[in-house]
């Protein structure tokens, strides 16, 4: 099961808040962690799961995003907070959405705070573009997130903190005639410079020069198409068609080896090229009945910044391999609905939770395997 509280305060003519609240809850399903008591509040007890956000979900009412628009003329605007980084583009067809945030779901699809600024040409002269814009975004990961810090990161700051920085340019509008559908191109692109391990991880953190210090450059290119048209075979018989095609090129740069002094092999920042496909379609039957099919290509040095959802229960979009997903939805109403999936999963090589080549220790990264994975998955989903 899945909850989200959405929020959105008009605060002035020139400034907006949107916000949303999430839970997801895999029905039947409680942990326990050991350590502790319960009944006084010590560490141990009920695990909450990832805050919420895995698939096993927990009690935690997550904060998703919470950021402020604020509007500067017709062309120009500026955005801060925790911004629409979770389902973007390429992911509101099997979550039976519009859009739900800002970036596509391939090129990054997790949470993430930072400062945008928006410019949109076209939007007080021609009509057909008014949606194009530019988009230039900064973030700052305060590193190391280790115990040290007291749960806050490294924010104070010092001459020697290895923090991360995040730079994000990107370009879309629609490709095809209004008379044709809906359609959105986009083009993107993002680079993690400095990439830093985080500091609680006691498997990785064991490395040295692995927790504290900047093993290298992440970078990103993704281009995004999506289209959506209605098709009356009759009066009475109308469809909707939906599709989208996505592909992002990963490339790691000043890859930095750090040492496991009792491991002869030492691993290192992933700094080969690496490529995804992700495509699918959709079609809608009186906007209730809703049958879509997904395909997903990783290849073997392939690295995604993405997360779990309770509608991609296996997180597809990490796969070094191939995904064919199908699925069945019933929109009861504009608000919730239910989803029927099977999800075949092929992995070619073993996945990576770090953007790593070899760790000797976790049996080695991109290495080959031949495991495929079967999901039958049901999930009801409501939102307001």
């Amino acid at each position: 099961m899945a909850l989200y509280l959405n929020m959105n305060a008009d605060i002035n003519k020139y400034t907006k808040f949107t916000g949303r609240l999430s839970m997801t809850k895999a029905f039947g399903d409680l942990t326990w962690s050991s350590g502790g008591s319960i009944n006084t509040g010590t560490t141990g007890g009920i695990g909450v799961l990832d805050a919420g956000r895995a698939v096993g979900g927990g009690p935690t009412l997550y904060v998703e995003r919470a950021y402020v628009d604020i509007y500067m003329g017709d062309h120009f605007a500026f955005s801060v907070g925790r911004l629409p980084t979770t389902d973007g583009p390429g992911a509101n067809l099997r979550n039976s959405s519009v859009r739900m945030a800002t970036y596509p779901a391939l090129m990054v699809n997790a949470l993430g705070d930072g400062i945008v600024l928006t410019y949109k040409p076209f939007k007080a002269r021609k009509k057909s573009l008014a949606s194009s814009a530019f988009r230039f975004g900064y973030g700052h990961i305060y590193q190391p997130l280790g115990a040290d810090t007291t749960g806050a990161g490294n924010i104070w700051g010092n001459v020697g903190a290895a923090n991360t920085q995040l730079a994000y340019v990107g370009w879309e509008m629609p490709f095809l005639p209004a008379r044709l559908g809906t359609s959105l191109l986009m083009l993107n692109y993002v680079g993690i410079f400095n990439y830093t391990l985080p500091g609680n991880n006691a498997t990785l953190a064991t490395f040295t020069g692995g927790r504290d210090t900047n093993i290298g450059d992440v970078h990103y290119v993704n281009l995004h198409l999506e289209h959506s048209m209605d098709i009356n075979v009759t009066k009475k018989f109308k469809f909707k068609l939906n599709w989208f095609a996505s592909a992002s090129l990963y490339k790691g740069g000043r890859a930095k080896v750090f040492s496991l002094p009792t491991v002869g092999e030492a691993p290192r920042l992933n700094d080969n090229a690496a490529f995804a496909l992700h495509a699918g379609a959709r079609v809608d039957v009186y906007d209730r009945y809703k049958l879509g099919y997904e395909f997903f290509y990783g290849s073997q040095h392939w690295y995604a910044l993405s997360r779990v959802n309770i509608n991609d229960p296996l997180n597809i979009r990490t796969t070094k391999g191939v995904v064919q997903d199908v699925y069945f939805i019933l929109q009861i109403d504009m608000y919730q609905f239910l989803r029927l999936s099977y999800t075949m999963r092929h992995d070619a090589y073993r996945s990576a939770a770090a953007p790593l080549l070899s760790i000797p220790i976790a049996g080695g990264l991109s290495q080959p395997i031949d495991t495929t994975e079967h999901n039958v998955a049901l999930s009801y989903t409501l939102r307001y």
